[in-house]
């Protein structure tokens, strides 16, 4: 990858801007140290001056003058390298002993440079000069510990600096080359979906980073937009299957009927029948609309806190006496409440749909079971036969819209109820199952309850 590249990559960017805060919170770190340092390295420093100014002072109160300069000369000739500095006068200016020249220092602290001393090193001196007695005492301490100190301190800022560096353009360049890679991936997923290949994925690297979270959102959105572009692809092949048969029975009906009116014979019959075959397209395409509707989520502005359990029994007591007319027994068994948040309307149509397919397409005697139960923080309600079932390889194709058992398309039913109720259940967030009731079928809904709402 070339340098230009690598900075155009925002996890590169990201590096170096980490690395700027890195030596930045160094620079002030090592800024504040090193002030405390030297704040308590000239606070000892003075305090010695200081104490070796008062120990002359004492000296000076105590003995002659050939007893003072043979005690200074002692302290002289302890600090061969002058890193530590006397100067001993007589009030007049004159020059009783020192080891170093007369700089013609003010009273008081002074911070002086070695040559004004007349010391050959590049280090300078914190001195103090006072009167004691009736003489003049200069001594002074050399700073080379504190410019010695600085250097080390700066010499670290400047290795850490360098360390922080390199390894922080390393990190980066490792990381924008990791990103880039998956990036890469990413972008050849969606080069794929772009020129129509919806089974694309992003590619997902199991660490539970940004990344990741990111592409399993983006795939999720992709095999619900390849379900649904496979869903209208189907429902537009189910569609100009299953109406070609209702629209030739419409199109020979209409036939009939105006080849019996040429001939004067009566009409009635075959328009009536015309007319049901329009009715049952009209209520194909009023039940695919309604699917489509549900499955756009525009009525999730209707939800409202439902009592389950008592939807269901109201229903129950209306198929009572269809399920006996047809020589079946419709039985509930529903303990409440069970409070859901839905939309009132499609829940009743959704299990009034459920108990009409299962009263039309079970045999007398079949015995029918509503129910519902609350357990774990969920509502389970489902609608139970005793009837020939689904079998197990038919379940998922007949949640699927014009989908029939019955393929030649002679019983009443235009294939839609199931896909129905699975819109419903998809809107309210609701697991659908299909299983075996040995014998029969189990067709199962399962909500999240929720605490009633006042």
């Amino acid at each position: 990858m070339r340098p230009a590249d690598l900075l155009r990559q925002s996890s590169f960017r990201l590096a170096l801007g980490v690395m700027l805060l890195v030596l930045t919170t160094l620079m002030l770190a090592s800024g504040v140290g090193y002030g405390l340092m030297q704040s308590q390295l000239v606070a000892r420093q003075d305090a010695r001056v200081t104490e070796i100014f008062a120990a002359m002072e004492l000296a000076i109160l105590q003995d002659d003058e050939t007893d003072l300069i043979e005690i200074f000369a002692a302290h002289i000739k302890a600090s061969p390298d002058r890193t530590t500095v006397y100067l001993l006068k007589n009030l007049d200016g004159r020059i009783l002993i020192g080891n170093i020249g007369d700089a013609g220092l003010p009273q008081g602290w002074s911070t002086v440079p070695a040559a004004r001393l007349g010391v050959q090193t590049d280090y300078p001196y914190r001195v103090f000069s006072g009167d004691a007695g009736s003489y003049s005492v200069t001594v002074g301490l050399t700073n080379a510990d504190l410019d010695d100190l600085q250097e080390i301190v700066l010499g670290a800022f400047a290795w850490a600096a360098l360390f922080a560096v390199l390894a922080t353009v390393a990190a980066g360049a490792v990381l924008a080359l990791r990103v880039q890679a998956r990036l890469a991936n990413a972008e050849a997923a969606a080069a794929r979906v772009a020129h129509g290949d919806l089974s694309a994925r992003l590619p997902v690297a199991g660490r539970g980073d940004d990344l990741d979270r990111i592409s399993g959102a983006i795939n999720t959105s992709l095999a619900r937009l390849q379900g649904l572009v496979e869903a209208m692809r189907q429902v537009s092949d189910d569609i100009a299957h299953d109406l070609r048969t209702p629209l030739n029975r419409l199109r020979i009906r209409i036939e009939s009927a105006a080849a019996n009116a040429a001939r004067g014979l009566p009409v009635e019959q075959e328009l009536s029948a015309a007319i049901t075959e329009s009715d049952t397209i009209n209520e194909t395409f009023s039940a695919l609309l309604r699917i489509t509707q549900i499955e756009s989520g525009a009525r999730r502005e209707k939800f409202a806190d439902v009592d389950l359990a008592l939807l269901i029994a109201d229903i129950a007591d209306v198929y009572v006496d269809v399920a006996e007319d047809a020589g079946q027994t419709l039985n509930r068994d529903v303990t409440g409440p069970a409070w859901v948040t839905g939309d009132r309307e499609l829940l009743t149509q959704c299990f009034a749909n459920l108990i009409e397919n299962t009263i039309r397409h079970c045999p007398p005697g079949t015995a029918i079971t509503c129910a519902v139960a609350t357990e774990g923080g969920h509502v389970t309600a489902w609608v139970q036969d005793s009837g020939p079932g689904i079998p197990a390889d038919q379940r998922d194709k007949v949640l699927r819209r014009l989908y029939r058992l019955e393929k030649s398309r002679t019983t009443e039913g235009t294939g839609l109820g199931l896909a129905l109720i699975k819109a419903v259940a998809d809107l309210h967030s609701a697991e659908l199952a299909l299983t075996d009731a040995v014998p029969g079928l189990r067709v199962e809904l399962r909500f999240t309850q929720i605490e009633r709402r006042t």
